[in-house]
């Protein structure tokens, strides 16, 4: 039994090295866009009907608060405060203008800079989520 809770703790530990390192933070935030774009690819007409019913800007601030959440999340132990919040938002409207403008290549679709500007809406509040939930912790 203690031969267990002793191989548990190891592969505990090695787990949590793992979702705390750089490398994993970076293949989130890529990983979560590369979905994003995904998503974008499908052309117009063949969008499933759940998306056609929910308002399309609560999904565009959904997904890129996850995505400011994990810039921030990937940029903190990279840079200074204020730099590392400069940074996680200039990613993520750099993110969300290459996501619209990914868009006007597909059939169906289009570019919309309320799109944008609403995704960037998103990115400042993921960025807020962390920074908040980090200062309660660190309390």
């Amino acid at each position: 039994m203690q031969n267990y809770t002793f191989a548990a703790n190891i592969m505990n530990e090695s787990k949590m090295k793992i979702i705390h390192s750089l490398r994993f933070k970076q293949i989130a935030a890529a990983g979560f866009y590369l979905l994003i774009l995904l998503g974008s690819s499908v052309p117009g007409q063949n969008i499933p009907k759940i998306f056609k019913f929910t308002p399309d800007k609560l999904i565009h601030v959904l997904e890129y608060t996850v995505l400011g959440w994990l810039l921030i999340r990937w940029l903190r132990h990279q840079f200074p405060h204020p730099a590392m919040v400069y940074g996680a938002m200039a990613a993520g409207v750099c993110c969300a203008v290459l996501d619209e403008s990914y868009q006007k290549l597909i059939p169906n679709r289009s570019s919309d800079v309320w799109d944008a500007s609403i995704d960037a809406v998103g990115v400042a509040l993921g960025i807020l989520i962390f920074t908040l939930f980090n200062r309660k912790m660190n309390l």
